[in-house]
């Protein structure tokens, strides 16, 4: 949310011949500029979950710092399963953090007491960017906006091409409909491996799995309904996708221990170690084609949109993309400037190079190089599925939706509860939530 040592190689060339290039020409025409005194640099805090990877961050924090000798940056670097646990103190006291990571969409909307609206200036750095909706009020950048985002993000189906042909599938020709993975997994089960990794703990089963079931019933207006919370639980439409994720476990497609791991990092772990056949996970970040290419070799690793349930749905041929996490200033911070400053960069053309070349991630950056990505199968497969993108119906769940949403599907994959009972149970956290309740 990893690079391999020649992309790394690469990019530390390349800041390294632009430097000596800059450092070169400008000693001709004047001394270096004496670096900052201790007493004048400004040190922000920055709370993050690291998307990209270590090696992406140092080397972002070095360009930062390098671009911007006043200031210092440091990071607590939290485990996303974790984030909200460690974020939520600092909201509650109104300390820490001068810039803080949050999701895209309600997750940041529900947290925008806690940061600082963009002003003019920073607005202006986001016009660089492809989209930053996800950060602004409704989706909407003609309102009140709390973070720019830096990369682009959005669910995918990994499969592994070895262990389909182990199984006598067509590593060419993944399921493509519900019925048709079911018969995969029966095959993938039957050659002693799991058919697909799944980790139910957590906040993952909002974001990764919910959309993908989603686009078979869901319009965009429905969509849009869901985040002004005009579209019951209780609709038949919703109902059905509860049905619909529940019927992955109850099909016995995931590993036993789902109900009791989360996504990141066990459920991605049992993917890569190649003990399953697909994992539904994202397009960036820690999670990614990068990571499975290294761990499986990138001749294994295949990407493809989630099977469909309705095979003529409007959004069933679908990408659910979003902006990928977005960084704001935290509104007790008495170092603002130094932190927009920080936003900014995120947002811009050197953090765009970084993200591409170090992290193999998907930049927003409007004019960065297509041909700085990576070349990788999986990649080149993503690189298509996202052509025809919709909306992201995980995001527009508020948190106690999400919550109820990993807690109910934990339950019914155990026994423990109903899909009435769980529907029930939906449309409650609906009517309790904050940011959709009406007034």
């Amino acid at each position: 949310m990893n690079s391999s040592s020649s992309r790394k190689g690469g990019i530390g060339r390349h800041l390294a011949a632009t430097a000596f290039s800059f450092l070169g020409a400008a000693a001709l025409v004047a001394p270096l500029a004496p670096a900052a005194h201790a007493a004048d640099v400004t040190t922000i805090k920055v709370l993050n979950w690291e998307p990209g990877g270590a090696e992406y961050w140092k080397q972002l924090v070095a360009a930062f710092e390098k671009a911007n000798p006043d200031i210092k940056v440091e990071l607590e670097t939290v485990p996303f399963d974790r984030y909200p646990e460690v974020q939520g103190p600092y909201i509650a006291t109104k300390s820490g953090p001068d810039v803080m990571e949050n999701n895209a969409g309600l997750e940041l909307y529900d947290r925008r007491s806690a940061y600082a609206e963009l002003p003019a200036d920073v607005l202006e750095a986001g016009k660089e960017l492809i989209t930053y909706s996800g950060g602004c009020l409704n989706f909407d950048t003609s309102k009140s906006c709390y973070g720019l985002p830096f990369g682009y993000q959005g669910n995918v189906m990994y499969y592994n091409k070895k262990v389909l042909a182990e199984a006598g599938l067509d590593p060419a020709n993944p399921p493509k409909t519900w019925d048709e993975m079911d018969a995969a997994c029966a095959k993938i089960k039957s050659v002693g491996k799991t058919c697909l990794a799944l980790g139910l703990s957590g906040i993952f089963p909002a974001y990764w799995d919910f959309p993908e079931v989603a686009r078979n019933y869901l319009t965009e207006d429905d969509m849009r309904a869901m985040l002004t919370g005009d579209m019951p639980w209780t609709d038949p439409k919703m109902v059905n996708i509860l049905k619909g994720l529940a019927s992955i476990t109850q099909k016995g497609w995931a590993n036993a221990s789902a109900p009791s791991i989360t996504m990141l990092p066990d459920g991605a772990d049992l993917f890569q170690s190649g003990n399953a056949a697909f994992a539904g996970t994202i397009i960036s970040d820690a999670v990614n084609w990068a990571a499975f290419d290294k761990a499986l070799g990138a001749e294994n690793v295949g990407a493809m949109r989630w099977p469909t349930l309705v095979a003529d749905a409007p959004l069933a041929g679908s990408f659910s993309g979003i902006e990928s996490s977005v960084f704001g200033v935290s509104s007790w911070s008495d170092k603002k400037d130094a932190a927009f400053r920080f936003v900014k960069f995120m947002a811009g053309p050197e953090n765009a190079e970084l993200l591409t070349k170090v992290a193999g991630g998907i930049s927003l950056y409007k004019n960065v190089d297509p041909s700085a990505l990576p070349n990788s199968p999986a990649l080149s497969q993503i690189l298509e599925i996202i052509k025809k993108p919709t909306l992201h119906a995980g995001v527009i769940l508020s948190g106690q939706e999400a919550d109820a949403l990993a807690r109910g599907w934990q339950e019914v994959t155990l026994g423990q509860l109903s899909i009435e009972d769980w529907t029930a149970r939906m449309q409650k956290a609906l009517e309790q939530s904050p940011s959709k309740r009406k007034k």
